[in-house]
């Protein structure tokens, strides 16, 4: 293949954003890395699936129980065309997004496995990859326990967008002094990748009640147009939509805007890591779809970052009742330097240090 020169190949499964966008993130801080799209009609399929598991109902409940575990054997002979044969004698490292990946290629040449969720799903653990990089102590100690041996298994601390982080110390600085008041809040919401039915349809019903009192909204319909246009006809014109064409101009019109943020209205997914590590507080839409959304949930309410959006009609008013209250402060403290936010950086420096031999 004509990549066979390069000692690090960067592959992607593209399913969601979440998972594209860790592996964008440490990217950034390898540049000249060639990065590549599964294809095949098993990762067709994969892709469509993810789309189909996001509709809500019986389907999305059949799909989480699918999802929780660890391909079989046939699942794997699918994905595996045409990926064995890009890289069964290639002698660099292939750094993949999604631990479907990293099943299907682990026996085949040395995979370094970007897990940047908080949460650890069954299938999650490949004890076969050359290694797999982690966000966080807890992270790794549950691949431990699922098999993975320790040396194989590099924390790094959560991986973020590296565009957010020069803004992010004046950001909860700015934010936590505005919780403290009575002015307007700027509540941000995040449409998932997969656009769940259940997920817009609470979006939508809690952004009129926001509106109703008092608050500013911005939302990001995500980078699917015609998705995204459905969803802003069913929205007030007195909002600030943020529309783009890529993860990375979305990821650059969120960091110029990030300072301004005070809430956040998301699926439990990557963005989980924003409450987490930057000390904005975070309401999760409901139902959780897919394996990571009710353990990374569960982690983030844990540590007091996040609550569950139960009754979007009533959004408004409890964001006022909960602001009153400390609520809201104590949700941002709670999330602001109880963790390491440069794991991209720290997984890029990784594997450039193993590329050269160190």
């Amino acid at each position: 293949m004509a990549f066979y020169h390069y000692p690090l190949i960067a592959l992607s499964a593209g399913i969601g954003r979440g998972h594209p966008q860790y592996l964008d993130a440490v990217l950034y801080h390898l540049p000249d890395t060639p990065c590549l799209l599964a294809s095949g009609p098993g990762w067709r399929l994969a892709r469509w699936i993810y789309h189909l598991g996001a509709t809500g109902g019986l389907i999305t409940t059949i799909y989480n129980r699918t999802r929780n575990r660890a391909p079989g054997p046939m699942e794997v002979n699918l994905l595996k065309f045409p990926l064995t044969r890009w890289f069964k004698n290639y002698p660099g490292i292939v750094l993949v997004d999604h631990p479907l990946l990293a099943h299907t290629l682990a026996s085949i040449c040395r995979v370094a496995y970007l897990h940047a969720e908080i949460g650890v799903p069954a299938g999650s653990a490949i004890p076969d990859a050359w290694c797999t990089f982690v966000p966080l102590n807890t992270t790794a100690r549950q691949l431990q326990h699922l098999g993975l041996k320790p040396e194989r298994i590099i924390v790094t601390g959560l991986v973020i967008e590296t565009q957010l982080l020069p803004v992010a110390a004046t950001a909860f600085n700015s934010r936590y002094q505005r919780l403290s008041t009575a002015q307007p809040l700027t509540i941000a919401f995040f449409i998932s990748g997969a656009y769940p039915t259940p997920h817009i349809r609470q979006t939508v019903i809690a952004i009129r009640s926001a509106l109703n009192a008092g608050h500013k909204v911005v939302i990001f319909p995500g980078t699917g147009e015609k998705k995204a246009q459905k969803i802003i006809a069913q929205l007030p014109p007195d909002i600030i939509t943020i529309t783009a064409s890529s993860r990375r101009e979305e990821t650059e019109k969120t960091a110029e805007l990030f300072p301004q943020l005070d809430i956040m209205v998301a699926a439990a997914h990557e963005r989980t890591n924003w409450a987490v590590g930057l000390g904005l507080p975070m309401f999760a839409l409901l139902p959780h779809i897919g394996p990571f959304a009710p353990l990374n949930y569960e982690f983030a309410t844990r540590q007091g970052v996040c609550l569950p959006l139960t009754e979007p009609e009533k959004f408004g008013a409890t964001l006022n009742r909960l602001r009153k209250e400390g609520k809201l402060n104590q949700m941002a403290s709670a999330g602001w330097e109880e963790y390491p936010i440069t794991g991209a950086r720290i997984a890029a420096d990784y594997i450039v240090k193993s590329v050269n031999g160190k």
